[in-house]
């Protein structure tokens, strides 16, 4: 019989399908002017747009765009891997604003649309996506207000944690079986996830490894010190009960300091494998952790 994936899964693989790293790709159009017809195929790209107050401006996005709440009255055009280009022609965007995917870049020229994409993959990548974003929809004067909104707060979390003398090892996990340790899929040093930890004073545990997510062995748990395990499960039910027992999986690698003093944070939100806007939400919801963590190691 066949697994199901669980839903949470499905959607974080669909997201890295798009994260096929791309830079920002270029802008084709003849007309500069602000757009006042604007499809997103993509949720961080939906959350920039009514951040910057265009969010009236929408008139399609995926069927993974549910936040703001606003954006669930805005017409699906479809999926990640199911977008109906028919449904884009019947609305007649002025702009259509995607993850870099040259297949679908040049599907949605052919049929004449401008098409610009943009990056998520880094906090340098998100910030400049917000500047590109702004730019493109003649709101660059806000697009700028909140990126130095969200870099004053990750300057501030940096110098709160300025004074650690060593930083702490970290494992990122961003996909696995419920239950289990199979399936482990991981978040590397290159990825927006580690760098926000790392403004923390936390360190990747793979940061040897050059690619961004991969796949990992519960024997390679072993051959590291890990001292946090922070996981990303989108759309996981964490009751109590759930919660102690996904925890609990760990057990099979009781050697690890995260699992014999119990530092296993798991987060079901789904803005946090989101990355956009929210990032600097994300951010200090790491810092708390990690200064709650710092305070018991000082008194023990």
């Amino acid at each position: 019989m066949e697994k199901l994936m669980h839903p949470g899964r499905f959607v974080f693989w669909c997201f890295l399908l798009f994260m096929c790293g791309f830079a920002v790709s270029p802008v084709y159009s003849r007309d500069s002017s602000p757009p006042r017809r604007i499809v997103s195929l993509a949720p961080h790209i939906t959350e920039i747009v009514f951040k910057l107050g265009a969010g009236d401006h929408l008139v399609g996005r995926t069927d993974f765009c549910n936040y703001p709440a606003a954006a669930a009255s805005i017409e699906s055009v479809g999926g990640y891997l199911n977008i109906d280009f028919e449904k884009i022609v019947r609305l007649q965007p002025d702009l259509v604003l995607q993850f870099p995917n040259a297949e679908n870049r040049r599907k949605l020229e052919s049929l004449g649309f401008r098409v610009a994409g943009i990056s998520n993959e880094t906090v340098a990548d998100i910030l400049n996506g917000i500047r590109e974003t702004g730019k493109l929809l003649g709101r660059s004067q806000r697009a700028e207000e909140i990126v130095n909104g969200i870099q004053d707060t990750l300057r501030q979390i940096e110098n709160n944690f300025a004074h650690q003398s060593e930083s702490l090892p970290a494992l990122l996990v961003v996909g696995r079986e419920p239950g289990s340790l199979k399936g482990l899929y991981v978040a590397g040093k290159n990825t927006y996830l580690s760098e926000l930890l790392r403004y923390c004073g936390v360190r990747n545990a793979f940061d040897d490894v050059p690619m961004k997510y991969f796949s990992l062995s519960t024997e390679s748990l072993f051959q590291h010190q890990i001292d946090l395990i922070f996981e990303f499960h989108p759309g996981w039910k964490l009751t109590p009960g759930c919660l102690v027992k996904e925890k609990d999986v760990w057990q099979i690698v009781p050697h690890l300091n995260a699992v014999k003093r119990g530092n296993i944070f798991i987060f079901s939100e789904r803005f946090y494998l989101i990355p956009g806007p929210r990032i600097a939400r994300m951010a200090l919801e790491f810092s708390r952790i990690v200064r709650k963590i710092r305070r018991e190691q000082t008194r023990k």
